[in-house]
């Protein structure tokens, strides 16, 4: 959980929540009262969030390891003297979306961010080998032997009894 310290009369961020994957990340920053933000992305692998609110941002930086998309989150230096910056920095190239929900007096913006799908490879193209073709020989009778010698069988009318 992060603090915020602010002044009392303009949306005031309560909490920053991040759900952090290999190929999508999202932040979840919640306010009292309706938010002013804006997001700007610097360059691929930065997404800055600026908020209009006064104050101190406590416990950023915030690291993150492992393989997830979102790297840092960290302070930058606000556009002007009535708002705060927040920098994402990212593993992988991205883009990113926001959306705002009201709960009664409470908002959230959640923040989607998406890694860029990689280019597919390039396509290989397999060669086919031809090999040289084997000459053909005539089939053969295996039953045959190849010095073409002729068996006999000879036959007579003698009966063997055991003894």
């Amino acid at each position: 959980m992060i603090l915020l310290c602010a002044q009392a009369g303009a949306a005031s961020l309560s909490d920053i929540q991040v759900s952090n994957g290999e190929q999508q990340a999202r932040i979840t920053l919640s306010f009292i009262g309706e938010p002013e933000y804006a997001y700007s992305q610097d360059g691929k692998r930065t997404v800055a969030l600026d908020i209009r609110q006064t104050g101190v941002i406590q416990g950023l930086p915030l690291q993150f390891s492992g393989n997830n998309l979102v790297k840092t989150i960290r302070a930058g230096t606000p556009k002007d003297a009535q708002s705060l910056r927040l920098l994402v920095d990212l593993t992988e190239n991205g883009k990113t979306e926001a959306v705002k929900r009201q709960n009664g007096g409470n908002y959230t913006v959640i923040f989607t961010i998406n890694a860029d799908v990689p280019p597919p490879p390039p396509p290989v193209v397999a060669k086919r080998v031809e090999s040289a073709p084997r000459p053909t020989e005539p089939a053969r009778n295996p039953f045959k032997s190849s010095d073409d010698r002729l068996t006999g069988v000879t036959s007579s009318n003698t009966v063997t009894r055991p003894a």
